[in-house]
C-alpha cells in the first residue's frame, strides 16, 4: 500500500512541474504578446505621427495631426505627435517602436530610408509611410503601408489655367524641395502651361518647406523677370509669395497647393489642396479593423480626391480682383481648367508621372 501511495503522490508531482511550466489545455492558444490590438481585443491602439516638419503652420503636418485626434475622439485610439529632424529621423522612429507604438506614422521621402530601416528590425509594428514610397512588386515592406500622392493631374489644370490667362507669356513654378513627386507636380503644370499656351515660358526654382523668406526671395526674382502668375508648392512658406506680390503692386497673380490666401491678397487667385489627413486616418482605421494592408501602395490624386482644386476659391477671384482684364482672363481659364480636370477624371486625358527635376527647355522640345 505504502509503495502505491508513493506511486501516486510521484505522478502528482509530475503533473504538478508540467502545470508549472507552461502547458496550457487542448485547444487554448497561448495569447501573442506582439499582437496589435484590433477593435475586437479591448486593448486602445496606440499610434504616433512623426512630423519632418513643424506643427501649428496650418500646413501639412496639422491636417495629419487634425485626422489623428479624430480618430482617437472616434475609434478610440490613443493618439501621440511629435517633430523630428534629419539627424534623428532613425533615432525618433526606432525609439517610438521601441516604446511600443502600435502604429508609427512617417511624412514625407525625407523619412523613406529611416523608415523602411526601422521597419524592418520591428516585424511585429505596423508603419504607414505618406506621402513616400518604399513599397515595389520586388521587395515589399510587410508591416509598412505608404500612401503615394501624385498631384501632377491637379499641377496640370493649374499650368493649363496659368497659361491661358498669363498676358506677359511667362509665368513662375516655386517647390519646397526636390523630391519625385514635387518634381512630377512642376512637370505636370509646365506641360499644362505648354499645352495651353505655346508661347509661354515657365520659370522654375526650388525653395523651401520651412522658410517663407526663401519663398519670397524666388517670387520677387520671378517677378523682376517678368512672370505675371505665379504657382506656390511648398506648403505653408506660399505665404512668401503672396508677401512678394503684396509689396511689389504689381498685376501679378498667385495660385497655391494646401493654402488659401483668399484674405490675404486681392491677386490670389485659388488653390489646390491634399487630403493628407485622410490617409492617416485609413491607416488608422485599418489597423483598428485588423486589415493593415502591409507590402501595399495606396494612390491618392484627383481621382480620389487626395489631390483636389478648390474651385470656390478659383471662383471668388474675378469678384474679388480690381483688375478687370486679368479676372476677364482667369474666369475664362478656370472655365476651361474645369473642362480639363473632367477630361482627366474620365481618362480622356492622362498626365504622366515624371519624378526628373522640371526643366523648361525639356518639357518645351517635347
Amino acid at each position: 500500500m505504502k509503495k502505491l501511495i508513493s506511486t501516486v503522490l510521484s505522478l502528482c508531482l509530475i503533473l504538478t512541474l508540467l502545470a508549472a511550466c507552461g502547458g496550457k489545455p487542448a485547444g487554448e492558444a497561448a495569447p501573442a504578446d506582439s499582437a496589435i490590438p484590433t477593435a475586437d481585443s479591448g486593448d486602445a491602439v496606440r499610434v504616433v505621427l512623426i512630423g519632418n516638419q513643424k506643427f501649428g503652420d496650418n500646413g501639412p503636418m496639422d491636417d495629419m495631426a487634425a485626422a489623428g485626434e479624430r480618430a482617437a475622439a472616434e475609434l478610440g485610439v490613443e493618439f501621440k505627435k511629435i517633430e523630428s529632424s534629419p539627424a534623428s529621423f532613425e533615432e525618433d522612429i526606432r525609439s517610438m517602436s521601441q516604446e511600443g507604438y502600435d502604429l508609427v506614422i512617417t511624412t514625407f521621402g525625407y523619412m523613406s530610408d529611416a523608415t523602411k530601416l526601422v521597419a524592418q528590425e520591428f516585424p511585429d509594428t505596423k508603419y504607414a509611410a505618406i506621402f513616400q514610397e518604399i513599397n515595389t512588386p520586388e521587395e515589399p515592406v510587410a508591416n509598412l503601408w505608404d500612401a503615394v500622392f501624385r498631384g501632377q493631374t491637379t499641377f496640370y489644370v493649374d499650368g493649363y489655367i496659368a497659361g491661358l490667362a498669363t498676358k506677359t507669356n511667362r509665368v513662375g513654378f516655386i517647390v519646397g524641395g526636390e523630391e519625385p513627386g514635387p518634381n512630377a507636380e512642376g512637370n505636370g503644370f509646365m506641360r499644362g502651361v505648354r499645352d495651353a499656351n505655346p508661347d509661354a515660358v515657365v520659370e522654375f526654382a526650388y525653395a523651401s518647406y520651412e522658410d517663407s523668406a526663401k519663398a519670397k526671395e524666388v517670387a520677387l526674382a520671378m517677378i523682376d523677370k517678368g512672370c505675371d502668375v505665379i504657382q506656390g508648392d511648398c506648403a505653408a512658406p506660399d505665404a512668401g509669395i503672396i508677401e512678394a506680390v503684396n509689396e511689389t503692386g504689381k498685376d501679378v497673380f498667385v495660385m497655391s497647393c494646401i493654402m488659401d490666401y483668399t484674405d490675404a491678397s486681392k491677386n490670389f487667385v485659388g488653390t489646390i489642396k491634399m487630403n493628407y489627413g485622410t490617409a492617416v486616418y485609413d491607416a488608422i482605421q485599418a489597423v483598428v479593423d485588423g486589415n493593415f494592408p502591409g507590402g501595399q501602395q495606396g494612390i491618392r490624386d484627383i481621382t480620389n480626391d487626395g489631390y483636389y482644386l478648390y474651385w470656390e476659391a478659383y471662383d471668388s477671384f474675378p469678384e474679388r480682383t480690381d483688375n478687370a482684364e486679368y479676372a476677364a482672363a482667369f474666369k475664362d481659364a478656370i472655365a476651361k481648367g474645369k473642362e480639363i480636370e473632367a477630361k482627366i477624371k474620365a481618362g480622356e486625358l492622362v498626365v504622366e508621372f515624371d519624378p526628373i527635376a522640371p526643366d523648361w527647355n525639356r518639357i518645351a522640345a517635347e
